[in-house]
């Protein structure tokens, strides 16, 4: 089937984008489109056809077809019940679709640009493979569109793109308007740099850091396996995300925040991250995540792999571009640690249940997950540092396991891997024991010794003065108000009956405010109880607790033989 598009942007303030869907050479007396219910990538059923305001379908002469309605995201054409079907060689269906929400999964249009992230503008066919055309149109405001799909126009004043499939298509974000652009060559391919927003001044160099990560990824694998890459940033106010794409990745991040050097290097492991997924995930995969059914949810054991490899080679990647120290790699490893600890959650989720629900938990949390899962990121890229840690052991790197995955992409690119694929490489990279106990680590919940692989490789563990009370309570705030967020299962707060979304209006008969929480610790004493009056759903409740549950925290990851150290995370 011949499909073609024109994008409408015209009308940036009405946040909305006309898209007419022109389909030929088609064959049989219904037709049936759907809009995309989630993005590969983000597992969480988005439901991108809420967004949709009008559809009209009509044949050649200008005559409205019948269509229905099947599913929430699905429609069919009936060519059968055209007065002229002769006329029917030519259907188009014309859509509008409202876009504004800023987010890497979304698409977002206002005056000052568009972002149109594939899913959620471009309908597709049922059960229909093509090679679809592209055209977009805008507003004259505007002077540039960057995407990496391949551009077919003849005329520098049109915009015109051309995919080999309608997965390529939506797998490629478009950004259009008069953002900054930039770029650099690296494996003698291009690289751009698109950079919508605003930041504060700052002394880094982004573009050459980027090439630098760019450059220690790609140095990992023997095939750079893209034409050209292109880095899309929007730069706003407390973003911080990242979406993989094909030959492209969006990345959000809070501009203002380029000076703090702690912020800094999480920007680099987030782009080493996104970055990463060229290989990891986009092309390995689990053999259920391509092709995708874009109408429900697919579901998979092996996001350990997917998001758990990429969150551990990350930061292990910023270290090696040389734009960390080992000191503050120490660090980031700390607070992930620190996170794992405090997450009551891993002991009654593996990370393959983590995985496999993913739709259900890690997209839509709320005050009660943390108690009850764990995320596939955290657990994940941790469970892997044991792993590359059992290698260096054994004389290998994570390196290793890399080349083997790339190899089995390469030898059979369109199937996905299987769980037992990756045990039978770490077999045979570091042995059947090796082998058996990361199996356990992602189906199980066992407790994990991660102190005893550090101190093996020159480093020690710190803790905290077990003096810290763990009442257990994470806070929001409205004013000076104090809300209960969440509560820890097994806590001071838990056993006393504090709940979520309770609000402390005192302690001991004394007004309890914003201004209180960062020295409520101190206020406290060992053994001693409590009164806290709280306000539940608008009626006063009053819990009585004792402080006698003590708390141990990882302070920090100490070197005591950084040569050892860095020959394990660098070498």
């Amino acid at each position: 089937m011949n499909v073609s598009y024109l994008v409408d942007v015209t009308e940036p303030r009405s946040h909305m984008v006309n898209v007419k869907m022109s389909l030929r050479e088609f064959e049989g007396e219904t037709i049936k489109f759907f809009m995309p219910s989630w993005s590969p990538g983000s597992y969480l059923m988005r439901e991108y056809a809420r967004n949709i305001r009008t559809i009209k379908v009509t044949s050649q002469t200008g005559e409205y077809l019948y269509f229905e309605q099947l599913e929430k995201s699905l429609w069919e054409i009936d060519i059968s019940k055209s007065k002229l079907k002769s006329a029917c060689q030519e259907i188009t269906i014309e859509y509008q679709v409202y876009c504004y929400d800023l987010t890497v999964r979304t698409c977002h249009v206002d005056e000052s640009h568009a972002f149109l992230h594939g899913p959620g503008y471009l309908m597709g066919l049922f059960n229909v493979e093509f090679s679809p055309k592209i055209e977009f149109r805008f507003s004259n405001l505007w002077s540039k569109l960057h995407t990496s799909l391949k551009e077919i126009s003849e005329d520098r004043k049109e915009f015109i793109f051309e995919a080999p499939s309608y997965d390529v298509l939506i797998d490629a974000p478009v950004e259009i308007g008069c953002h900054e652009s930039d770029g650099f060559m690296a494996f003698g391919k291009e690289h751009h740099l698109i950079w919508y927003g605003r930041e504060y001044d700052h002394p880094n160099d982004l573009k050459a850091d980027i090439k630098k990560i760019v450059e220690t990824v790609g140095s990992h694998f023997e095939d750079i396996p893209y034409e050209s890459y292109m880095f899309m940033t929007h730069l706003k106010p407390n973003t911080y995300g990242g979406l993989e794409h094909l030959s492209s990745t969006v990345l959000q991040f809070d501009g203002r925040k380029f000076n703090s050097r702690e912020d800094y290097v999480n920007w680099l492991s987030l782009v080493a991250h996104e970055y990463f997924h060229t290989w990891n995930v986009k092309r390995i995969r689990p053999k259920e995540l391509g092709p995708f059914d874009y109408l429900k949810e697919n579901y998979t054991t092996m996001h350990w792999l997917t998001e758990g490899l990429t969150s551990f080679m990350d930061e292990l990647f910023v270290l090696r571009s040389d734009l960390c120290s080992l000191e503050e790699y120490l660090n980031m490893q700390t607070k992930n640690l620190k996170r794992y600890f405090d997450t009551p959650g891993k002991k009654f989720h593996s990370l393959e249940q983590s995985s496999f629900n993913a739709w259900i938990k890690l997209y839509k949390p709320d005050e009660n997950t943390h108690n009850s899962s764990i995320s596939y990121y955290l657990k994940g890229g941790l469970v892997f540092s044991t792993l590359h840690f059992e290698f260096k052991k054994a004389g290998k790197n994570i390196n290793d396991l890399l080349a083997m995955l790339w190899k089995r992409y390469k030898d059979n690119p369109k199937e996905g891997l299987e769980t037992y694929e990756v045990m039978d490489m770490i077999e045979s990279i570091a042995g059947k024991k090796v082998r058996n106990t990361f199996e356990l680590r992602i189906s199980t919940t066992e407790d994990i010794d991660f102190e005893s692989y550090y101190n093996e490789f020159g480093m020690s563990f710190e803790w905290e003065s077990e003096s810290t009370f763990d009442l257990g309570i994470q806070w929001e705030f409205d004013a000076n108000r104090v809300i209960v967020s969440k509560v820890d299962l097994d806590s001071i707060a838990y056993k006393a009956g504090i709940n979520a979304k309770d609000e402390l209006l005192a302690i001991n008969g004394l007004r309890f405010l914003r201004s209180d929480v960062e020295s409520l610790n101190q206020m406290l004493r060992s053994s001693k109880s409590y009164k806290f009056l709280l306000s539940r759903y608008g009626e006063l409740v009053e819990v009585a607790l004792t402080m006698n549950q003590k708390k141990k925290s990882l302070k920090s990851i100490n070197i005591l033989d950084e040569k050892k150290a860095l020959a394990c995370f660098k070498g």
